[in-house]
C-alpha cells in the first residue's frame, strides 16, 4: 500500500476580489454563482480521496490494457445472433432472477492510499512521474455550476462552459492557460480530461456516493424534513441508440411485464396439417456489438455485448412507445424534495418491479427512515394487492393507489332501481347518466353508500330528471343506494378508493411529476449523449446531487 502525504497548507493572506465577482454576486437570477462560491468543499474530502485513488488505479489499468492489446488471445466461439439471445434471456422482462434496479459491479480496492484530511481546493495528492492531477473540488464544481444552470452535467458542455466563461471558470477554481506557458494543474481542463473525470466517477460509484451522503447530511442537518408520506413513479429518459426486433422461440413465453412488438403484416401462418398457427412474438432489444475496434469483429476474442445495456420501449398509452432508458424516483411531497433515483435494469420492466427493491435500497441508505414513513402513494401501476400485502408485510408500508381497472368490465346485472351500470372502478350511473357519489361504507351490514350528485346550483339533481318516478320516490333528497362489498372487491372498505379523503390524500402525489419536470427540464435533459446504464444512473446521481446542493447552499 502507498501512502500519498501532503505537506502543511498556509493560508493565503491576501484575497483578490473581481470585480465580475461583485457584479454576479448583485444578480439574483443567477444561481450558480452563489452556490459554487459557498460550496463546502470540506464535506467532500473523503470522495475526492476516493477519486485520486481511483484515478491511480484507471492509470495502471490503462497502461495494462495497452500492454495486452497486442497479445494473441483466442477466438470467441459465440456468433453475433447467438450473443443476441443469450442477452436477451438476461433481460428483466424475461429472466426472473434479473434485479429490477440497476446495480454496478463491485469496485475493487486501491493501490494507493489517499488522506483525506490533507486534500482542499488546489492541493491535489504529490506524483512521483507525470504531469499533476487537475483539482478534484474544482472540476466537481464545474460539473454542478452547469446543472445550476439548467444544463446537463456532460463534458462536453461543461467544457464549453469553461472555456466560453473566464468568470465561471475562475468562479470553479481555475485558471485560464497563457499563450506561451507550459502545463499548469490550474488552468482549465481540457475536453479529454473531463471525459476522464467523468468515467472515473461513474465507475467508482463516486456519483452515487456523493449524491446520498448529500442526502443524508440535509436530513441530518434539518434541511430536510422527515415525512411519513413518500411518493413514488417512475419516468423516462430518450435512449441515444437505435434498437433491434427480436423474434422470440415458440416455446418462450414473455411475461406479462415484456413490451413486445407484433409483426407488421396481418398474414396468418399455416402449419402442416392446416391449422392457424399462432403469430410470432417479438421483442424490442437493444444492437448487440463489440467495445473493440478490430476489423474483423465477428472472429475477433473480444465478448458480444448490448450496445446500450437497460434501453427498451416504454409504453405510456395506446401507440404511445418510447425507446428510452427508465428511472424509479421517490420523494417527500409537502416538501416536493427528490430522495432518490435510480436506474431500472430493463426500462421495458412495469413499473410495479421497482417498488420493493426501490423501498429496500431507501431504508438502507437512509436507515432512519424506517418506522418513520408510514405510507407510500402511487398510480395505478401498483393496484396489486398481492404488491401491497407484500410491501407491508416486509417494510410496515400502505401501499396506497388508484383503482386500475386492468380490463375489468361494467356491471350490468342485478342493479338497484334505477341504476343502468356500475362502472370498471366502482362507480354506480343512474339511467340518467349521472355517475352516483361515495358518501361511507356500512361496516355492520357490509355495504358501500351512494348518492346522487347536487347539480352547479346545489339541488340534486333527482328533482328535474325526467326518470324520477321510476327511481326517486322521495319527495326532497336525493337517490341512494348500497352495494355489497362483495360486488366491488377491489374497493377497501377501510379506505375506500371512491371517498374523499383517499383523494385528498391522492393529490399528494402530484409532487412527483413536477419533481420530474426538474429532474428532466430544469436540471438537464430528458434526451440523453451516453450509452448504457451506468451511465444513465450517473446522469441521475448528478441530478439528485445538484438539487440538494442547492437546496442547502444555493
Amino acid at each position: 500500500m502507498i501512502t500519498a502525504e501532503l505537506p502543511a497548507f498556509q493560508i493565503p493572506l491576501i484575497h483578490i476580489v473581481e470585480s465580475d465577482d461583485l457584479h454576479l454576486e448583485r444578480q439574483e437570477d443567477i444561481l450558480w454563482f452563489n452556490l459554487l462560491r459557498n460550496f463546502p468543499w470540506h464535506l467532500f474530502r473523503l470522495t475526492a480521496a476516493r477519486y485520486y485513488e481511483a484515478l491511480w488505479q484507471f492509470n495502471v489499468c490503462q497502461a495494462q490494457a495497452s500492454r495486452e492489446r497486442d497479445a494473441v488471445l483466442a477466438v470467441n466461439p459465440e456468433t453475433q445472433p447467438e450473443a443476441t439471445m443469450r442477452l436477451l434471456f438476461e433481460r428483466a422482462t424475461l429472466c426472473e432472477d434479473a434485479p429490477a434496479l440497476h446495480e454496478l459491479p463491485a469496485s475493487t480496492s486501491p493501490q494507493i492510499h489517499v488522506n483525506p484530511n490533507d486534500l482542499r481546493p488546489g492541493r491535489t495528492p504529490q506524483r512521483w512521474a507525470g504531469m499533476k492531477p487537475k483539482c478534484f473540488f474544482a472540476m466537481l464544481k464545474a460539473f454542478m455550476g452547469v446543472m445550476a444552470q439548467g444544463q446537463p452535467a456532460e463534458p462536453e458542455i461543461v467544457f464549453a462552459a469553461l472555456r466560453d466563461n473566464p468568470s465561471y471558470a475562475r468562479t470553479c477554481g481555475f485558471t485560464l492557460p497563457a499563450p506561451d506557458s507550459h502545463y499548469r494543474q490550474s488552468d482549465v481542463p481540457s475536453l479529454r480530461k473531463l471525459e476522464q473525470f467523468d468515467q472515473i466517477m461513474t465507475d467508482s460509484e463516486l456519483w452515487s456516493d456523493a449524491a446520498i451522503d448529500q442526502v443524508a447530511r440535509n436530513l441530518k442537518t434539518g434541511c430536510i424534513q422527515a415525512e411519513s408520506t413518500v411518493v413514488h413513479d417512475t419516468t423516462h429518459y430518450h435512449a441515444y441508440s437505435g434498437m433491434q426486433v427480436v423474434e422470440l422461440p415458440q416455446t418462450v413465453e414473455p411475461s406479462e411485464n415484456a413490451n413486445t412488438t407484433q409483426p407488421a403484416t396481418k398474414e396468418v401462418k399455416q402449419n402442416e396439417k392446416g391449422k392457424k398457427a399462432k403469430k410470432a412474438r417479438k421483442k424490442s432489444h437493444p444492437k448487440t456489438t463489440k467495445r473493440c475496434r478490430c476489423k474483423d469483429r465477428q472472429h475477433c476474442p473480444h465478448p458480444w455485448i448490448n450496445a446500450d445495456e437497460g434501453a427498451g420501449t416504454v409504453v405510456k398509452s395506446t401507440g404511445k412507445m418510447y425507446w428510452a432508458h427508465k428511472a424509479s424516483t421517490l420523494c417527500f411531497p409537502r416538501q416536493q424534495v427528490l430522495l432518490d433515483a435510480v436506474a431500472m435494469s430493463d426500462a421495458a420492466s412495469h413499473d410495479s418491479k421497482s417498488i420493493l427493491p426501490h423501498l429496500g435500497r431507501l431504508f438502507t441508505l437512509h436507515p432512519d427512515l424506517r418506522g418513520i414513513i408510514q405510507r407510500l402513494l402511487d398510480d395505478g401501476a401498483a393496484d396489486d394487492e398481492t404488491l401491497k400485502a407484500a410491501v407491508q408485510k416486509q417494510w410496515g408500508v400502505q401501499l396506497v393507489a388508484p383503482i386500475n381497472p386492468r380490463g375489468r368490465r361494467p356491471i350490468g346485472n342485478d342493479l338497484p332501481r334505477g341504476v343502468d351500470h356500475i362502472t370498471p372502478t366502482g362507480t354506480p350511473v343512474c339511467q340518467a347518466g349521472y355517475p352516483l357519489d361515495f358518501l361511507s361504507c356500512r361496516h355492520d351490514t357490509k355495504h358501500f353508500l351512494f348518492r346522487a350528485p347536487d347539480d352547479a346550483q346545489g339541488v340534486p339533481v333527482c328533482q328535474d330528471c325526467a326518470l324520477r318516478d321510476g327511481c326517486y320516490r322521495g319527495h326532497k333528497g336525493a337517490r341512494q343506494i348500497t352495494v355489497p362489498f362483495t360486488r366491488l372487491p377491489w374497493i377497501d372498505p377501510e379506505f375506500p378508493q371512491l371517498s374523499r379523503r383517499f383523494a385528498k390524500v391522492m393529490a399528494k402525489r402530484t409532487a412527483i411529476e413536477r419533481l420530474h419536470k426538474l429532474m428532466k427540464y430544469d436540471y438537464g435533459d430528458e434526451r440523453l449523449t451516453k450509452r448504457g446504464n451506468a451511465a444513465f444512473q450517473a446522469r441521475l446521481d448528478k441530478t439528485l446531487l445538484a438539487m440538494h446542493l442547492v437546496l442547502a447552499y444555493g
